[in-house]
């Protein structure tokens, strides 16, 4: 076990599995609603007015639980991406903006993105990977929220958890690297005694709580202080290790 997950190991597992405002049953954080009204003026999701973040969740599970693989209905699949966009925020706004817009251009895609979904209930996550990987803006981030939702089973790679896990090593790089963090977040999930979407969930929250988004550094202004003396050991073990 690395000096990250000894240290995350500390945490206070399900205080922080509450806290992901991702999942709130109170409020849209707001990145949530920013591209939510971007995508809106692109035309799309003009029905959905969610008033909390778990309406999205529960919402495309809905979709998700209802689609139909035999006989796919490809705008009921565009709304399923639009909603994962949305859902994952600003950091998803690219489909919809700039001059290429490859939303716009889903029918020349739909096919890989219908594949993807289809490794994903097949427990084929590095498959789906390399399926949504080369559509146009969608990096490994988003790639593994539409992961998330689409298998149930599978946690979201992204900046934040890429950091946290494993210092400056990039595994966002390349599909294959998920399979390195599935086997460190499933270390720290036999700790917790829980599964990994669940772990995923929890150290997310506590790293936005703490650190900002693309560099472990702690904010000037911290409202929560719970484990705040873990995030302080964390800061200055990332901060030792990369004066290395």
């Amino acid at each position: 076990m690395n000096e990250y997950l000894k240290l995350l190991s500390k945490i206070n597992f399900e205080y922080w599995l509450t806290k992901n405002p991702y999942f709130s049953d109170e409020t849209i954080n707001p990145s949530m609603k920013k591209i939510l009204k971007q995508i809106h003026s692109a035309g799309y999701l003009k029905n959905f007015k969610p008033s909390k973040a778990s309406d999205y969740v529960n919402k495309i599970e809905y979709e998700i639980e209802n689609f139909n693989f035999n006989q796919p209905n490809f705008n009921n699949l565009s709304d399923i991406f639009d909603l994962i966009q949305a859902w994952g925020g600003w950091m998803g706004r690219l489909p919809y903006v700039g001059q290429k817009k490859s939303r716009l251009n889903f029918d020349n895609w739909k096919q890989d993105y219908l594949e993807g979904s289809m490794f994903c209930k097949k427990n084929k996550p590095i498959d789906a990977l390399k399926k949504w990987l080369s559509i146009d803006y969608i990096g490994m981030s988003f790639a593994t929220k539409h992961i998330r939702f689409w298998s149930n089973e599978y946690p979201i790679l992204d900046a934040r958890m890429n950091l946290i896990l494993c210092g400056n090593k990039n595994l966002l790089r390349v599909a294959e690297n998920y399979e390195t963090y599935l086997n460190l977040i499933q270390e720290l999930a036999s700790i917790y005694k829980s599964n990994i979407l669940e772990t995923e969930k929890a150290i997310f929250a506590f790293n936005q709580n703490f650190f900002e988004n693309d560099k472990l550094v702690l904010y000037g202004d911290i409202l929560d202080q719970t484990d705040s003396d873990v995030a302080k050991k964390y800061h200055y073990c990332i901060n030792r290790v990369s004066r290395k």
